[in-house]
C-alpha cells in the first residue's frame, strides 16, 4: 500500500467534510488491487508494480471524478461544445474558486505523515480503516425509498394542468415575462441586493419559487410550459399536450405575442430550443442595439434597457388590444463582464455581480415608467431563471449549478400591475410563501386574463393567493436531482441513491427584504 494510504484517508476526509461522496465498495476494490502481494520474481515485480501504480493511478482519478460534483466525463465534454467553450480568464476563476486552502493542506499533511509513516510500518490497516468508517459512522439515512415516491410525484404532476380562456374575457391586459438569468435568493444575500427596493415594487411575491432546473434552457421550456405540471426533465425535449405551451395559450386567448433575447449565441442552441420545445417566436432582431458586456464565451449580451425599448416600440406600432412578451436577460450570468474589461476575472464574484444587478434593476424600473406612459395596464411577472451559484457549497464550488440544491433554484418571483391609475410601488405586498413552481405563474396569468376588474388589491386577495397550486421541492438536471423531505434536502448524482446534502447546502428559501 505505502503511501497510496494518503489517497484513501485523503478520500475518507473529503467525505465527512462533505466535498465528496465516498463510495466504499470500489474504494475496497482498489485498496484490495494496491496490497495484493507481489510476484516473487524480481522482473514479474517489477512489472507488476509498474502496471499496479499505472491502474491505481487512472482508477483513482476516475473514482474521486465519480465521487465528486463534476458532470460525467461525457457531459462535461458536450456541455462544453453546447456554450462553444469558455474563454481562459473564466476558466480560471472557476478552478480558483473549487480550491480549498484548507483541504490543500490537510490532503499534504496526510501524503507527508504516509511518506514518513511507510517506511516503519503497513499502512494498508490504516487505509481500510478510513475506507470503512464512512458506512460506519457516516452512513447515509433517509434515501431510503426517495425514488419510488419521486416517481408518483411525476405520475401527479402529469395530470396538473392550468386552463386558459379560450378569449380573454375582462380588460384588455398586456402581458410581460421578463426571464432574468442567475438571481437566487443565496446571490441575493450574498451580493447585498436583497437590501435594495427592487422587490418591494411588485404586488406579489412567490418567496419559495422552485425554478427546478440549475440551468438556461431547460428553465426557459419550464416557463414557456408553464400551464401544465412539473415535467421530468428527458420529457423537456419531447412534444407536449396542447394546452401546455404558455404563449400558445395566450395566442388562442386573443394575444399577439412575441420574444426577445439579449445574447442569441448560436453555440448555446437557447433560440432553437425555446422555439422547437417552448413554441416561443422567433426574438426580436438585434441589430444596432449597444453591447454593454460579454458572456463568459466571448459573446456580446445586448443592452436590456434597449432591448425592452425595441419591444416598446413595436408593441407601440402593434394594432393588436393585447399583446404578450417573452424576455430573456442574461446581464447576471456566470462570468458576464463589462465590454472591454480584461482584468474583469480578478476582482470579487460578489462586486461584480452587485454592479451588474444594480444596473439591471436600474433598467427594469425605467421599463416600468415607459410601460406606465403607454397608456396600457400590464401584468409583469418577474421570473429568475435559476441562481448563480456566487457562495458555492462544500462540495460543489461558486458558479457551478450540476447539482440543483435548494440555495441555487430557489428564486423571487414577483408580480405587479402597471399601468394608468396604478402606485409604482404598493401599499401593502402580498406574499406567497409555499412552496411553488411555474404551475403558480400559470394559474396568476390566467386569472388575470378572466379578472373582471384588473386591481392589485383583486388580483392578489388572500383569497385569491389561497387558490395558488402549491408544488413541492423537487429540482432536476440531465444528471442530478435535489428534493426535499420534511426538513432534509436529499440529493442524488452520477447513479446511486439518494443520499442527505450537507447541512450547509440545505438553506435556499427567501427571506425578508
Amino acid at each position: 500500500m505505502g503511501t497510496w494510504a494518503s489517497y484513501f484517508l485523503a478520500a475518507a476526509y473529503l467525505h465527512f467534510r462533505g466535498a465528496i461522496r465516498l463510495e466504499p465498495i470500489p474504494n475496497i476494490v482498489l485498496a484490495l488491487i494496491l496490497s495484493a502481494p507481489l510476484p516473487r520474481a524480481a522482473a514479474g515485480r517489477r512489472l507488476w508494480r509498474g502496471a499496479r501504480h499505472a491502474l491505481a493511478a487512472a482508477a483513482g482519478v476516475a473514482l474521486l471524478w465519480r465521487e465528486s460534483w463534476l458532470p460525467s466525463p461525457a457531459r462535461a465534454a458536450r456541455l462544453l461544445g453546447e456554450t462553444g467553450g469558455v474563454s481562459p480568464a473564466y476558466a480560471i476563476r472557476v478552478l480558483a474558486g473549487a480550491v480549498n486552502l484548507v483541504d490543500v493542506l490537510v490532503v499534504l499533511a496526510l501524503l507527508a505523515a504516509s511518506l514518513v509513516l511507510a517506511r516503519r510500518m503497513v499502512l494498508a490497516p490504516l487505509a481500510f480503516a478510513a475506507i470503512l468508517s464512512v458506512p460506519l459512522f457516516g452512513a447515509s439515512r433517509g434515501g431510503a425509498g426517495v425514488a419510488t415516491e419521486i416517481d408518483g410525484f411525476f405520475d401527479a404532476e402529469s395530470r396538473r394542468s392550468v386552463r386558459f380562456p379560450e378569449r380573454a374575457a375582462g380588460e384588455d391586459l398586456d402581458v410581460v415575462l421578463l426571464h432574468v438569468c442567475s438571481m437566487s435568493w443565496d446571490d441575493l444575500r450574498q451580493s447585498g441586493l436583497d437590501q435594495t427596493p427592487f422587490l418591494r415594487q411588485f404586488d406579489l411575491l412567490l418567496s419559495s419559487f422552485n425554478t427546478v432546473s440549475s440551468y438556461t434552457n431547460p428553465s426557459a421550456i419550464r416557463l414557456l410550459r408553464a400551464p401544465c405540471g412539473q415535467a421530468r426533465h428527458t420529457d423537456l425535449y419531447r412534444t407536449t399536450r396542447r394546452e401546455c405551451y404558455l404563449l400558445d395559450a395566450l395566442g388562442r386567448a386573443g394575444y399577439q405575442t412575441w420574444s426577445a433575447v439579449d445574447n442569441d449565441a448560436p453555440s448555446y442552441r437557447f433560440v432553437e430550443d425555446i422555439q422547437a420545445h417552448g413554441h416561443a417566436d422567433a426574438p426580436l432582431a438585434l441589430d444596432g442595439l449597444p453591447v454593454r458586456q460579454v458572456d463568459f464565451d466571448g459573446t456580446p449580451i445586448h443592452d436590456d434597457g434597449a432591448l425592452l425599448a425595441r419591444w416598446l416600440e413595436a408593441r407601440g406600432r402593434s394594432a393588436a388590444r393585447r399583446a404578450a412578451l417573452y424576455a430573456d436577460l442574461t446581464t447576471l450570468h456566470s462570468g458576464a463582464h463589462d465590454a472591454g474589461d480584461d482584468l474583469w476575472w480578478q476582482r470579487s464574484r460578489k462586486e461584480l455581480y452587485r454592479e451588474a444587478g444594480l444596473r439591471l434593476f436600474a433598467n427594469l424600473e425605467t421599463f416600468f415608467r415607459a410601460l406606465q406612459a403607454s397608456g396600457r395596464r400590464t401584468l409583469v411577472v418577474f421570473v429568475p431563471e435559476h441562481g448563480m451559484a456566487l457562495a458555492g457549497a462544500s462540495f460543489q464550488p461558486a458558479d457551478v449549478r450540476e447539482i440543483p440544491l435548494p440555495s441555487i433554484t430557489t428564486v423571487p418571483v414577483a408580480l405587479k400591475l402597471v399601468g394608468p391609475g396604478l402606485p409604482p410601488t404598493p401599499a401593502r405586498q402580498a406574499t406567497v410563501a409555499k412552496p411553488t413552481s411555474y404551475l403558480a405563474i400559470a394559474h396568476l396569468v390566467a386569472s388575470a386574463l378572466e379578472a373582471p376588474a384588473l386591481r392589485p388589491e383583486a388580483l392578489f386577495s388572500e383569497e385569491a393567493l389561497a387558490r395558488i397550486p402549491e408544488t413541492r421541492f423537487v429540482a432536476e438536471n440531465e444528471a442530478a436531482m435535489a428534493v426535499r423531505v420534511g426538513d432534509q434536502v436529499l440529493w442524488r448524482g452520477k447513479g446511486g441513491d439518494f443520499a442527505p446534502a450537507p447541512g450547509l447546502v440545505t438553506q435556499g428559501g427567501g427571506g425578508a427584504h
